[in-house]
């Protein structure tokens, strides 16, 4: 495993002072002791635990916007925040007095449109059988050459000319269009009547109400949803982790969850789902993010949504493993990582490592040959080399 970016720039700074330091020794007017003093500290065998600690604001984990863009004003309002809803409840009623009066009107009128086209239809039929019978009687004189072509294409065109079909008289595609015109226009008049009923859309809790009685419902505070719908039973995070540790998140890794509000307790959560596709972590940043989602899963009654909570993820863990600080490794320039460790005689000895667990202070160091006990150099300087004596400090 390769050292991680944060671990790389105070390594690298921390060399670069060691050198400072050294240059001052050499180049100060001071006589230089024999060899380059290092900081030193020994490889030790503990236990081990790689966690990332995050903060987020705790939400339900099933929520919902309830809007209306209908510009009628707000006649009642039957729920205010903290009550319990269930699916399909009236949260609120707009006042639809002229629409439900339009609405009326308009099945006046579709009322009278279907009179009139029945009218109309009764008048083509018979206008379509005195037609067909003037034309028949005319191609009979036609055929006995008692009537003339004129005379007989006249009838035909006044045949055609009705809209019918299998000698039964229909409405033309325009008169059909009225009616389905104003069948459309009364659809959308119902349904614009049923969206002045305002329902929830799932059950949960209203942890918002941004609207009063006597104001437009598409006029809300500061343009907000008329109500927030929450599914607070459950309690979620969703915590945003840099793209260079997003690797080690795993879904059903452990969480220790805590808050102010808990006085010191911990609540147990669990990461249940990874976002596919990472984000800018601010409008002024080039880090990415990647949205990382937390369960609660443990009881506490003092936990509510809406506050911020920390979430240490549990990466992974071992047991009586080898650990350097972070300071003792170093990175070569062909990309190898290694430790400077130091030898009975005060010469230096450079050993290849793998790196395993990270925590802010230690590093499991893997397959090298170290051992419990053997002192090691911390920020070594980039001027030290195998077999140089050194004055460990």
């Amino acid at each position: 495993m390769a050292l991680s970016k944060k671990k790389k720039i105070l390594i690298a700074v921390a060399g670069l002072i060691v050198v400072a330091i050294g240059a001052k020794v050499v180049f100060g007017g001071n006589k230089a002791p024999e060899g380059m003093m290092v900081s030193t500290s020994f490889v030790e065998k503990q236990n081990m635990e790689e966690v990332l600690k995050l903060k987020a604001v705790l939400e339900g984990t099933e929520s919902t916007e309830v809007v209306s863009k209908l510009h009628y004003e707000v006649k009642q309002l039957l729920v205010k925040e903290g009550d319990k809803v269930k699916k399909g409840q009236l949260l609120a009623v707009l006042d639809s007095s002229d629409l439900t009066e339009q609405m009326s009107l308009s099945k006046g009128e579709q009322t009278l449109l279907q009179m009139q086209q029945k009218e109309l239809l009764e008048d083509r039929q018979v206008e379509y059988d005195k037609a067909k019978k003037d034309y028949d009687d005319i191609k009979a004189l036609f055929d006995i050459n008692a009537a003339s072509q004129s005379e007989l294409d006249d009838a035909k065109r006044k045949l055609d000319d009705i809209s019918v079909k299998d000698d039964v008289a229909v409405l033309t595609d325009s008169e059909k269009q009225t009616m389905d015109n104003m069948n459309r226009k009364i659809s959308i008049e119902a349904e614009t009547l049923e969206d002045c009923q305002i329902r929830s859309m799932i059950d949960g809790t209203v942890t918002r109400v941004n609207t009063k009685v006597g104001r437009f419902a598409d006029e809300t505070d500061d343009d907000k949803p008329m109500f927030v719908i929450e599914d607070i039973d459950k309690l979620q995070m969703k915590v945003l982790v840099n793209e260079t540790d997003i690797a080690k998140v795993k879904t059903g890794q452990e969480v220790d969850i805590t808050a102010d509000i808990l006085d010191g307790e911990s609540i147990e959560g669990v990461v249940t789902r990874i976002s596919p596709t990472g984000e800018s972590k601010g409008a002024n940043s080039t880090q990415r993010v990647i949205p990382v989602y937390i369960e609660v899963v443990g009881a506490n009654e003092k936990l509510i949504a809406g506050i911020t909570a920390k979430a240490t993820i549990h990466i992974a863990k071992a047991d009586q493993v080898l650990t350097v600080p972070y300071e003792a490794v170093s990175e070569l320039e062909d990309g190898s990582t290694v430790v400077y460790t130091v030898k009975e005689d005060n010469t230096i000895h450079i050993v290849p490592v793998t790196i395993g667990l990270e925590t802010d202070l230690l590093i499991e160091v893997q397959e090298s040959e170290l051992t419990e006990g053997q002192q090691i150099v911390l920020n070594p300087s980039l001027a030290l080399t195998e077999g140089m004596t050194v004055i460990p400090q």
